[in-house]
């Protein structure tokens, strides 16, 4: 997906020639803490809570304008340059601009994480299963052939760097409830597999079924 596609709508920019007081109230309506400026169609730079603070109500935000480019993103990059410039940047949001940096629209951290939250990974019943190992050891084919052999499949991997470390964290999202046998699996090949999350609701509804089935083989 690509940034054009999680614009969110009901965000605007602000004009240098705003005031600061209206600057300070749309800020406060939209529930964030800077919005770009723009000006003749291109992004001049970004306006943020923090420097509207003293200034009078009156005057406009052009002298309050910090010029920041790593908050630019380009309307064709993929959604995770955008999880890499909220995180490694912390840029409160992004002006997303066109190929010809003509401002295009912002992705606020909001609509980001709702974004991902729609995604199939986040919203399929399954488990998650996380593994610990040395970087070069990594196989993708290997991991997805283990646990196709227990009669499941990964919806979803992500890997994460330990620091000071050559090792890697890997979060694997199955579609499986029951860990067990995969687990097994992933250490009779030698896997260090440090945790395993799974749904509770679906875990609990299965304890309450199988309690119901004794109680009935008890009347």
């Amino acid at each position: 997906m690509t940034a054009e596609q999680i614009i969110d709508s009901n965000l605007f920019p602000l004009k240098p020639s705003d005031t600061v007081a209206f600057a300070r109230e749309t800020l406060i309506l939209m529930q964030i803490s800077a919005l770009p400026v723009v000006e003749n169609d291109m992004v001049i730079g970004f306006i943020e809570s923090a420097s509207l603070i003293n200034p009078s109500p009156k005057k406009n935000i052009k002298a309050f304008i910090k010029v920041e480019s790593t908050w630019l993103l380009n309307e064709k990059q993929h959604h995770y340059e955008a999880i890499r410039l909220f995180a490694q940047d912390h840029a409160p949001c992004l002006a997303i601009t066109s190929e010809d940096t003509h401002y295009r629209g912002i992705i606020s951290k909001r609509m980001l994480l709702k974004f991902l939250n729609q995604s199939y990974t986040m919203l399929a019943e399954g488990s998650i299963i996380e593994i610990e190992m040395v970087a070069r050891n990594y196989s993708l084919s290997e991991l997805n052939s283990i646990i196709e052999s227990e009669n499941s499949k990964i919806l979803g991997l992500t890997i994460y760097s330990i620091p000071e470390s050559s090792r890697i964290l890997i979060s694997i999202k199955t579609n499986s409830i029951f860990t067990d046998r995969i687990v097994l699996s992933l250490k009779r090949f030698g896997y260090d597999v440090t945790n395993t999350f799974f749904n509770t609701h679906d875990i609990f509804d299965s304890e309450s079924r199988y309690e119901s089935f004794i109680k009935y083989l008890e009347i």
